[in-house]
């Protein structure tokens, strides 16, 4: 029997959890995860799903027990917040599912925590080790032996070169590279196409090539 999964988030990163699931599902056969509905504070329905309950109904979702999570929300350049989010939730780490698409490769002595999403066509290097609730969109080359810690997100086609590391709920964006021994610091971010060849202190938005500061994510 499917394990039943509530994806925390809406369309965006979301959908693409469930569109994630429903590929393995249907078509390679993988009938470990089922989405069971979205929590959402906006919306009835989420991509032809239920909505379950908001952020605030997660405590009563949680006494279920055949009720597992995926974290979907990441609010870019608004890190900090995404982070509050998540840990008001509180969702035990054995709660949440592991989801990983069946093109993806996953080289030898990778760490996958729990609540990962490693979307399709992606590769993740020997060593590499991926944090709770990371998200790795389609395409992307996680490098060996880099880190990616808690609550990180790539967007497509991102590339982490070797020994690289994403720090406490930061960003790759679409097409960005972050080269061997660079650290992307806590709740900062790679633009877009960007070649990133220092270290990105933490708060900070970087692009371009090479990428250079742009703005600052402090709410305060």
């Amino acid at each position: 029997m499917s394990k039943k999964v509530i994806i925390v988030g809406g369309e965006g990163n979301g959908g693409v959890i469930a569109a994630c699931i429903e590929d393995n599902r249907n078509r390679y056969g993988d009938l470990e995860w089922e989405v069971a509905g979205f929590v959402n504070d906006f919306d009835q329905e989420v991509c032809g799903y239920p909505v379950l309950g908001t952020t605030k109904d997660i405590p009563t979702l949680l006494k279920n027990p055949d009720y597992f999570f995926m974290w979907g929300i990441h609010l870019v350049a608004r890190n900090v917040l995404t982070e509050k989010m998540f840990r008001e939730a509180a969702i035990p780490r054995e709660r949440l599912a592991t989801i990983i698409h069946k093109t993806a490769f996953i080289g030898q002595g990778a760490v996958i925590e729990p609540g990962v999403m490693v979307m399709s066509n992606c590769y993740v290097g020997p060593g590499a080790h991926v944090g709770l609730c990371s998200l790795i969109m389609a395409n992307c080359s996680i490098g060996h032996n880099t880190f990616i810690d808690e609550l990180c997100h790539c967007s497509v086609g991102a590339i982490m070169t070797g020994y690289s590391k994403m720090s406490l709920c930061s960003d790759l964006a679409v097409g960005a590279t972050l080269l061997a021994y660079k650290v992307v610091g806590k709740f900062a971010m790679a633009g877009a196409a960007s070649l990133v060849s220092h270290d990105i202190p933490d708060y900070e938005i970087h692009a371009g090539v090479p990428a250079k500061y742009l703005k600052n994510t402090r709410l305060d």
